[in-house]
């Protein structure tokens, strides 16, 4: 999905909320922002909004000199903790099933919808409130019965995560078939998006093969990944995506993919003829 008209203000914001990220210095958020805004306005739009936040976030960092930082670290480790303490509050919802696939689905996507990078000062009686929203909003029940049917078919399952805090979430869905899986995160630091090193203190065992796609962009996209995550993509049976990021980087792939998020923004809700906020199942080639 390329970016669009509509994709600058929102390409802008992230601009300015990088930059007061990565420095308390009016002078240099001033000059990352400036360059940000020179990106923006000669880049053509020819690439998805997540391969734009990219260069936003060398550009920041090349500013900050350490193109290594990772300025989102207590955002992550914040979100981590609030979702490690929600596990608990799970029996004060009394929609969710641990038992049902559909109860651990909407749980995965729950951490979407809280959106861990806004909400993770929230204590935990709030919280509890905005994933039990999650439970009760519509979906599409066949598309989620035929994601569960590609799922027990299926002998390789790549599961590509997004948020920290969220990854802890997935984590109880993946349980449900985890001898299939290998976990897909980014390969370098961005926003606050799941790497090898967030791995451990969002719960997964170490048993579970891990691939990196070998890149700072927030989403996955096929011309920018490292030669292994190549070949796992090329020989899973199913792709799970999670989150808006790598919908937006793998929506014309030719891969079987199912793409789980919470549809944040008009230009997304407007390709998909459906309404902000709505919980997506998208299933694609299968």
């Amino acid at each position: 999905m390329n970016a669009l008209l509509d994709c600058l203000p929102c390409l802008t914001r992230n601009a300015v909320s990088i930059a007061k990220k990565c420095t308390d210095d009016p002078v240099l958020q001033h000059r990352i922002v400036t360059e940000s805004m020179h990106l923006l306005a000669d880049c053509g739009m020819h690439w998805s909004p997540a391969y734009y936040v990219r260069d936003i976030m060398e550009i920041a960092l090349k500013h900050c000199g350490d193109l290594q930082a990772d300025p989102y670290r207590p955002e992550k480790e914040k979100s981590t903790t609030l979702a490690k303490n929600l596990l608990p509050e799970l029996k004060n919802i009394s929609e969710y099933d641990s038992e049902c696939f559909e109860s651990r689905l909407r749980l995965a996507i729950a951490g979407n919808v809280l959106d861990f990078g806004i909400y993770a000062d929230l204590d935990l009686k709030d919280a509890v409130k905005i994933i039990r929203q999650t439970f009760i909003r519509p979906i599409d029940r066949a598309a989620m019965r035929k994601l569960e049917l590609k799922i027990r078919e299926a002998r390789r399952i790549l599961y590509l995560l997004d948020n920290c805090g969220e990854a802890v979430f997935d984590r109880i869905f993946i349980d449900l078939f985890k001898d299939k899986v290998t976990i897909g995160v980014r390969g370098r630091n961005t926003l606050n998006d799941v790497t090898r090193k967030e791995l451990e203190i969002s719960g997964f065992d170490a048993s579970i093969p891990v691939v990196d796609n070998g890149s700072s962009i927030p989403g996955t996209m096929p011309e920018f990944i490292g030669e292994e995550f190549r070949r796992t993509l090329e020989a899973a049976d199913l792709i799970i995506a999670k989150g808006q990021g790598n919908f937006e980087t793998l929506d014309a792939v030719p891969y079987p993919v199912s793409f789980l998020f919470l549809a944040k923004c008009p230009v997304v809700t407007r390709k998909l003829g459906t309404e902000i906020n709505s919980i997506q199942i998208r299933n694609l080639n299968f």
